[in-house]
């Protein structure tokens, strides 16, 4: 591993694989190179033509071959190859599948937490303000609204009220005149059961 080091963190950061093999004159003048070259293409206008990846490509492949040079010095031509062959694979396979599962794995993670814990307490919060507006509405006119879509198209900004934050349309029942029911078919999106967030009058 001490040997495929240099090569895999010359693929990310040219000239850090020098310094681990105490070439640190050549690592130092590969780094600036990279830091340097970098900051034009980032900051020059005249050089805006050129991808910005462009100096990390170039200066990356004098690394490796740095660090292949200064191994095959040390330790034969063939260990130099077959540490270079090591890294690719690794950079270039192992190294993205790693990065997806990892990526996969955060995404779900934090979808689940989402939907388990967020969501509910954001729909409970947003089936109190609707209870709220829909209290005023019936001391306005002495009863509740009967029509559920057209008591929230009177503002724009009740658009987001159609659904829950689970993405499933509320369901406004008028029990009577005075009475309501508002459903939220919770994490499951199935009505009438015991995920179900429900506001009565």
């Amino acid at each position: 591993m001490k040997n495929l080091l240099p090569f895999i963190i010359s693929f990310f950061l040219p000239g850090i694989g020098q310094f681990i093999l105490k070439d640190f004159r050549k690592g130092g003048i590969i780094l600036f190179s990279y830091i340097i070259s970098t900051y034009l293409i980032l900051n020059l206008d005249f050089l805006n033509l050129i991808p910005f990846w462009f100096p990390h490509i170039i200066i990356m492949i004098w690394a490796i071959f740095g660090v292949y040079d200064i191994i095959e010095e040390r330790d034969g031509k063939k260990s130099a190859t077959r540490y270079l062959a090591f890294s690719l694979l690794i950079v270039i396979v192992l190294f993205p599948i790693t990065l997806t599962l990892l990526t996969t794995g955060i995404f779900k993670g934090a979808e689940f937490v989402t939907n388990e814990y967020f969501n509910e307490d954001r729909t409970k919060t947003e089936i109190n303000k609707i209870s709220t507006e829909l209290n005023i509405y019936k001391n306005h006119y002495g009863t509740y609204p009967k029509n559920y879509e057209s008591f929230i198209s009177r503002k724009p900004i009740w658009g987001s009220w159609k659904t829950d934050s689970w993405n499933n349309p509320y369901k406004y029942e008028l029990i009577d005149s005075l009475n309501y029911k508002l459903i939220s078919a919770g994490k499951d999106g199935i009505y009438l059961n015991e995920d179900d967030i429900i506001r009565k009058n």
